[in-house]
């Protein structure tokens, strides 16, 4: 790695380290190059603001994410409905053991004023996850496992639904609902997209598993109980 790759990812880890510590908001490009020991000169060559940073934290999330899934796709020997479940497990960034990147990102992509961070984050996720998910549909076309007489298109539509599914979720994370009333929308929600991931597809029924709920709801009321803890401060 060249010293000044090295350099942008000391700048990412610490950067990351002290949002989850004190908070996007809070924390300055002072207080990373402080802890640094970095220039601003060093710190401007690579990001052009904390937002910038901000987005390039997203965008290694994002890759991390989908080389997971890959891999994971990869090494699962079923068929489309299995390989698909697999990608489902892993692409997404409501993952167990994700909850401070989550409720980072909660709190500042999804308030008024995130939309352009958002809409960057669903490109280079959609630019990363869909050859993969084109090649699962035509996978399980061949095989029988889905039928649909769209295949071109049925990728990214799945894809996209997503995509707006997770939007829907993280906004229930960031308002000032109750946990638990929270809680039942987006188990509502994860089933209405199970069904209508099977429907679009031809899916045999019940072959399609987005998300164990027991792990969505640790990840959820890991999400909550930060934002509570968050707004105290």
């Amino acid at each position: 790695m060249r010293k000044g790759d090295n350099r942008r990812r000391a700048i990412l880890d610490a950067a990351e380290n002290l949002f989850y510590a004190h908070g996007f908001e809070s924390t300055s490009v002072q207080d990373i190059i402080d802890a640094l020991g970095f220039s601003k000169g060093g710190f401007y060559h690579h990001f052009e603001s904390k937002l910038a940073l901000l987005e390039a934290i997203c965008e290694d999330r994002a890759q991390q994410s989908f080389d997971l899934a890959e891999a994971a796709v990869d090494q699962c020997e079923g068929n489309a409905a299995d390989k698909l479940n697999a990608f489902f497990q892993k692409a997404s960034m409501l993952q167990a053991g994700s909850t401070d990147f989550i409720s980072l990102l909660v709190r500042v992509a999804y308030r008024d004023d995130g939309a352009l961070m958002r809409e960057r984050m669903k490109q280079r996720q959609l630019s990363l996850t869909l050859p993969l998910m084109d090649k699962i549909v035509r996978e399980g076309l061949t095989e029988g496992t889905f039928f649909t007489p769209f295949p071109a298109p049925m990728g990214e539509l799945v894809l996209r639904l997503g995509m707006q599914l997770t939007d829907e979720i993280a906004f229930l994370l960031a308002t000032d609902k109750p946990g638990e009333e929270a809680l039942v929308i987006i188990f509502e929600k994860l089933k209405l997209y199970r069904h209508s991931v099977e429907t679009l597809l031809f899916a045999p029924y019940g072959s399609i598993v987005i998300f164990h709920l027991s792990q969505m709801e640790a990840v959820c009321r890991g999400v909550l109980k930060e934002g509570q803890t968050a707004a105290r401060c």
